[in-house]
């Protein structure tokens, strides 16, 4: 009983960072594009970057990061999570290939945001679909919506997109990169 204890508690510690990467494999995206994702908890964002500086109306925020100094920028200096994922991107402006896009949603606390699939929407354009996990809410009637976001560290061989638009459960966002 006490070796099951510990096998399960090293499988645990081991693989504690590679559910994302897994998730990331299991999307469906083109081939070209190489895409690493992030869930955070809450929102990482600083005030004035957040979903939460649109109007209620809005379930779904994106926005898009080019260097490192600006993502860095925009985030919270507590966000230790998003801010290592950010410290280990390459980005465009910096002399890497990446960029960073940010999926923000309004939901309940017990949903959960994962890379669902990317396609290619037209010339330099890509949609991001984001799936959701756990009950199915309806944020219209939530009293304290809670956010949660999705980052996205894209790497794509065709060039930098244009324009990527965000899509959560029939809500959409998008930015122009």
């Amino acid at each position: 009983m006490y070796r099951r204890a510990v096998v399960v508690g090293a499988l645990a510690a081991a693989t504690a960072g590679c559910t994302d990467r897994i998730r990331d494999v299991a999307a469906s995206t083109p081939r070209d594009l190489a895409v690493r994702s992030r869930y955070v908890d809450g929102d990482p964002l600083v005030d004035g970057q957040s979903i939460r500086a649109l109007p209620p109306e809005l379930h779904v925020h994106a926005a898009s990061y080019r260097s490192g100094d600006a993502a860095l920028g925009a985030l919270r200096p507590d966000a230790a999570e998003a801010r290592s994922f950010v410290d280990a991107t390459r980005f465009v402006d910096d002399g890497g290939e990446s960029i960073l896009v940010v999926a923000q949603r309004l939901t309940a606390p017990e949903v959960a945001l994962r890379l669902g699939a990317i396609s290619r929407i037209g010339d330099g354009a890509l949609r991001v679909a984001v799936d959701e996990s756990g009950p199915d809410v309806d944020v219209e009637k939530l009293d304290d919506p809670v956010v949660k976001t999705l980052l996205l560290r894209l790497t794509d061989q065709q060039g930098i997109p244009e324009r990527v638009i965000v899509s959560a459960d029939g809500d959409r966002a998008g930015v122009t990169i």
